[in-house]
């Protein structure tokens, strides 16, 4: 399920970019899995089909996602290994931790803790 902030700086494009490449990386989407078309998804998100559509060609674009003519745009073999998408993905999270009001210091102390643990 795509979430969208009206509120953000970020385009809302880039957000459903980011949102695609997080379900990419933590396995919600697999390789050649289905997106929903751009027409189901505008409409769902209530937004106009060129914004999902401008989304849908940044993703393939960057290699995440590849498009069928007639048949959709599915997740690409190596999305979850795709570097954008791991840089995008820690770019999103940086985001959100910088909105909700942690300090740099915070975000580097957080990210030694984390880690630290996951050695």
């Amino acid at each position: 399920m795509i979430i969208l902030d009206f509120h953000s700086k970020t385009p809302i494009y880039e957000q459903i970019e980011e949102q695609v490449m997080l379900m990419v990386r933590r396995g919600v989407y697999k390789p050649h899995d289905r997106l929903p078309s751009t027409r189901s998804l505008a409409s769902e998100l209530k937004l106009n089909v060129n914004t999902v559509k401008r989304a849908f060609q940044e993703l393939e674009a960057k290699g995440v996602t590849y498009s069928q003519p007639g048949r959709g745009v599915f997740i690409s073999e190596n999305a979850a290994d795709n570097s954008r998408v791991r840089e995008q993905t820690l770019s999103a999270a940086l985001r959100s931790a910088k909105a909700n009001g942690l300090s740099e210091a915070d975000i580097e102390e957080l990210l030694k803790q984390v880690y630290a643990e996951n050695k």
